[in-house]
């Protein structure tokens, strides 16, 4: 399944919904089946006597809340979007909802408010540009553990959404790489139970203030503010049993409609199943959480020699899972800042 969140009108405003791509028999282009309407077909399929109470609570729309159900809850999910889109064109929900939306009709909204975020370091390429650029070697423990940072969830951005330039930087960059997102928590989980706790790929691309995360590499704490206030993520969660083994595939990195970047996932020195193993240490996984696997060798606009500026933009694609758009903000757009002090004399 390729699922993703959007936002349709009603009488009370723009409503979120879940929603799958599925193909249309009388057009070319895909349709979008509402997740929690083909619920309801389907709870009316099994007999139930009140399917569309059954199916808010079983096909919720809201992305982390409907992972939560776990494998059932998306094997559930799949079967009501095939019979879904078997059904006429003009077709409704037991409730008189619409079963099916065209792209256009819906507003794309963030692909989902996961628990957390985590973004990991698994590129060697990418960790030695970055070393070449202090004069430094590869830390020993890079090759001994996954190590990644905590990031903000709350500013996931919706595919195709401007990035907002944040105030206190001249240096922003874009960074290409892939995440996976959980179906299940759990805590000490082998690789193997790691494996069957992800739901789903996406691509990921962590926005960047370099000047920022200089400074705070530097104090050997962070990186916070120069990840923080925007990242992107979609346009699909493309579950695993669709896509596949994600090591097979290939990333790609468009800016202004010119290709700048080109890896496969193989390269990376950890599985994303190795990664889930490594958080899940000592501390529980939940359902909807994000982690990513950190840029691609020579997917970052700084190991290229340009960052962004004002209106370009930057697209990120995996093969299977669709392309990441967005679009670069003015310089120094909105909100306040915490003017640095000078150094104590």
């Amino acid at each position: 399944m390729r699922l993703a969140t959007v936002g349709i009108e009603s009488p009370l405003g723009l409503t979120p919904r879940v929603v799958a791509e599925v193909a249309d028999s009388q057009s070319d282009a895909p349709r979008l089946v509402d997740v929690t309407a083909a619920g309801e077909l389907w709870w009316a399929s099994q007999g139930s006597g009140d399917p569309v109470r059954w199916a808010a609570a079983t096909f919720p729309p809201d992305l982390t809340a409907l992972l939560r159900g776990g494998r059932r809850a998306l094997e559930m999910a799949a079967e009501a979007i095939e019979l879904a889109g078997s059904q006429p064109a003009n077709a409704e929900a037991p409730s008189g909802s619409r079963l099916r939306y065209r792209p256009d009709e819906v507003e794309r909204l963030p692909l989902l408010r996961p628990p957390l975020l985590r973004d990991f370091y698994a590129f060697e390429e990418h960790v030695a540009a970055g070393a070449r650029r202090r004069g430094e070697p590869i830390p020993e423990p890079w090759y001994r553990r996954p190590v990644y940072y905590k990031g903000n969830p709350a500013t996931l951005l919706a595919p195709g959404a401007e990035v907002p330039w944040p105030a206190y930087t001249d240096a922003l960059d874009y960074e290409l790489e892939v995440a996976c997102v959980l179906l299940s928590g759990g805590r000490d989980l082998s690789v193997a139970a790691a494996q069957e706790a992800i739901a789903g790929y996406a691509v990921f691309c962590d926005f960047s203030a370099r000047d920022i995360q200089a400074d705070e590499m530097r104090v050997r704490l962070g990186p916070a503010k120069s990840k923080d206030f925007a990242s992107g993520l979609g346009p699909w969660l493309v579950t695993a049993d669709e896509l596949g083994d994600p090591a097979q595939l290939e990333v790609s990195a468009y800016l202004n409609g010119e290709r700048v970047a080109q890896a496969r996932l193989s390269e990376a020195r950890w599985s994303f199943a190795e990664m889930v193993s490594y958080a899940s240490g000592a501390e529980p996984l939940e359902a909807g959480e994000v982690l990513a696997s950190g840029t691609v060798g020579g997917g970052s606009g700084q190991e290229r020699g340009r960052l962004l500026e004002p209106g370009d933009r930057i697209e990120c694609e995996l093969e299977g899972a669709g392309r990441l758009v967005h679009v670069i903000g003015p310089r120094h757009g909105g909100g306040g800042h915490l003017v640095p002090r000078p150094p104590q004399g």
